[in-house]
Parts: structure tokens; C-alpha cells; sequence
């Protein structure tokens, strides 16, 4: 089996920083180390290390501090591929306030027992780099450059 960057799948990202954006390749792994299929983005940004690599246009690496990350985004895609997991899991839309003060609103997926479907539950549980579905893209948020969130309100059904 081949190894290095010649057996990874390139995926197009654009990385918000705390003072920046930058555009480049994340380089996932073919099988990931948590569940079955390959490494999503998600999986590289929860990974242990503390930073991770950007191949921007040059084609050098930028290695990336993971802590001065606001989130990563990516084209729009399916929230939940499994369609068992899809029919388990509860839809609910967030608005985020990061630490920058920009906002941000999407779905995330709660999968978690019956007793903890509430947004704050989810936030609580979540990795520290979670996906936040919106219908233009998807956007893997940092925990931790969170300064606030809140689940929207359906304020014709009064709905959460």
C-alpha cells in the first residue's frame, strides 16, 4: 500500500483564522481511525495534533495552529450519508457567535440518548471541531473560538 500524501483523497477547503482566510488542500486519509470510510474533514480536525497541513496554491504546506481556527469550510453535502443514522439523529439550527464577533447559523445532527436532544446537550458532547450544515456549504466550527450559541426559533410555529 502506498503511503504519505500519494494515498490521501485532496479535499478544497477554505480555513477562517482568528485574522484571516486562507484557500487550500487538506489531504484526508483513505480509511479513517474512528469509523468505517474514509477520514472527513471533521476526523483530521479532531485529530490529537495540534496543527495540521494546508497545501495552498504553491503547493507548500502551510501547517495551520488549530487553535487560532474560527472554522473550515467546505462545498455543501449531505448532513448524514447513513440513512439509519439520518432517521436517529435530531435536527437542530444554531446560530453561533464566534470570538471574532461574526455569526454563523446552520443544522447540526444531535446523536445522543433520548434524555439529551437539547442544543446545549449537543454542545456540551460535541468534538471540538463539530459540522454546522448550512444549505450554501458546510462549515467545521471550533468549539473553542465559540463565544456564544442558541438554538433558532420558528417564531411562526414557536418552535425551536
Amino acid at each position: 500500500m502506498t503511503t504519505g500524501w500519494m494515498a490521501t483523497q485532496r479535499q478544497r477547503v477554505e480555513v477562517r483564522l482568528t485574522d484571516r482566510s486562507v484557500r487550500g488542500d487538506i489531504h484526508l486519509q483513505p480509511v479513517a481511525r474512528l469509523h468505517a470510510g474514509p477520514e472527513t474533514p471533521g476526523d483530521l480536525l479532531n485529530r490529537e495534533e495540534s496543527f495540521f497541513a494546508l497545501m495552498v496554491e504553491s503547493e507548500q504546506p502551510l501547517f495551520i495552529a488549530k487553535r487560532h481556527v474560527l472554522y473550515v469550510e467546505l462545498p455543501a453535502q449531505p448532513a448524514i450519508d447513513d440513512p439509519d443514522r439520518a432517521s436517529a439523529a435530531r435536527r437542530v439550527e444554531l446560530d453561533v457567535e464566534l470570538s471574532d464577533g461574526s455569526h454563523l447559523e446552520g443544522v447540526v445532527m444531535i446523536e445522543l440518548p433520548p434524555d439529551r436532544l437539547r442544543a446545549i446537550d449537543f454542545l456540551n458532547a460535541a468534538p471540538e471541531f463539530f459540522p454546522l450544515w448550512s444549505p450554501a456549504c458546510v462549515r467545521i466550527v471550533n468549539k473553542r473560538q465559540l463565544r456564544a450559541a442558541g438554538p433558532l426559533v420558528d417564531i411562526r410555529r414557536a418552535t425551536t
